[in-house]
């Protein structure tokens, strides 16, 4: 039997029940399916509703008022009916209020229209602009996942059920998202060994469910690549690119050879490429004196090595939900108290470049 939202299969092979499941988060016992899902109608306001059939993508309200994919509500609302001061999960929206209100959260916080934060500190739930940068311009009103005039939403960048590849995809990240072709995009860590970093995969998370920032840390398994990078390239791709190659990571190059660059490379230069010293492009012996320093991959998992291969990568400078700053930027000057913000130091943008370039003729 087969349950109408498809969260689960009973199979029979070989006179075994066996049950299969999808994804890492929102797996088995740590979601049940109605707590999302109705069986027969959709949750329309008012308790009413019509079988939904007619919007597969189940992203929003449709013309009659009822809500695809058999959900309970708008996917926004759903999400955030556990994703916002709830006890159950990480709150992912505004002031840190849910299950860990102390965690200094990896990816900052979302914003909304309705008024908390501002549409340029990071993603606006329910937008309908198109992401800067993408190529060709991509919004959220253009997805598949969405019906006409439906603005962003959670699963543009999340598979609902756990990542389609496997049971190893990070933070159920979608490797389609944008303009990312199926895979592009797949960003991987090392799920059910907590603590135990394994250099084959993109991110190393120190402690099962941790979504501080202290959590987490990124490897580079591929020299010149960055899994991240590419994540994020499904809609913003003109803003990534390895330096003097085109096409490998979002299609534009960072610049020819290592300089002369038209934007930051997000893979492909490492701390220090170029010179050691704080006068050159950049100084891991600089950017390691740092008490608060942003997070960087390391090709061989010693993030506090100069030797350790330090490439910036977009998470370096951008929290991915966003924060109080334009366009989500960490200001962290590498003084104070850390926050999704930066640091109690932090002031602009400088402090944020001052971390790997110092004093340079690059940084005011």
């Amino acid at each position: 039997m087969a349950l109408a939202s498809g969260l689960w299969l009973s199979l029979h092979a070989g006179g075994v029940l066996r049950e299969v499941w999808a994804g890492d988060y929102h797996d088995r016992g740590t979601l049940a399916c109605g707590e999302c899902h109705v069986m027969h109608f959709s949750a329309a306001p008012g308790g009413s509703g019509t079988a939904t059939s007619g919007n597969p993508g189940g992203s929003g309200a449709l013309s009659n008022g009822t809500v695809g994919s058999l959900l309970r509500r708008d996917i926004n609302e759903l999400c955030l009916s556990c994703h916002d001061g709830s006890q159950r999960a990480p709150d992912v929206l505004g002031t840190n209020q849910g299950r860990a209100p102390g965690a200094l959260r990896q990816a900052g916080f979302l914003n909304l229209e309705s008024g908390v934060g501002l549409a340029p500190t990071g993603h606006t739930l329910g937008s309908t602009e198109f992401a800067p940068g993408s190529d060709p311009p991509w919004n959220a009103a253009r997805a598949t996942s969405a019906g006409p005039g439906r603005g962003l939403n959670c699963v543009h960048c999340h598979a609902p059920h756990g990542g389609v590849e496997g049971t190893n995809i990070y933070r159920n990240l979608r490797s389609d998202a944008g303009n990312n072709r199926p895979g592009e995009g797949t960003v991987t860590y090392n799920a059910g060994r907590p603590g135990s970093n394994d250099l084959t995969l993109d991110v190393f998370l120190r402690r099962e469910r941790g979504y501080d920032e202290a959590d987490v840390d990124f490897n580079e398994p591929q020299a010149g690549d960055s899994a991240m990078a590419r994540f994020c390239a499904g809609c913003h791709d003109r803003f990534h690119g390895a330096a003097g190659s085109p096409g490998n990571i979002g299609g534009s190059p960072a610049g020819g050879g290592l300089s002369g660059f038209l934007r930051h490379p997000a893979a492909g230069v490492d701390l220090g490429a170029v010179g050691s010293s704080a006068g050159d492009w950049s100084s891991p012996v600089l950017f390691l004196s740092r008490e608060n320093r942003v997070k960087v991959m390391s090709s061989l998992g010693a993030w506090d090595s100069p030797a350790g291969g330090l490439t910036p990568t977009c998470i370096t400078c951008h929290r991915a939900h966003g924060n109080d700053n334009a366009f989500g930027l960490i200001y962290r000057s590498g003084s104070g108290t850390k926050t999704e913000n930066g640091d109690t130091g932090g002031r602009g943008v400088e402090d944020l470049c001052r971390q790997c370039h110092g004093t340079s003729p690059f940084v005011p």
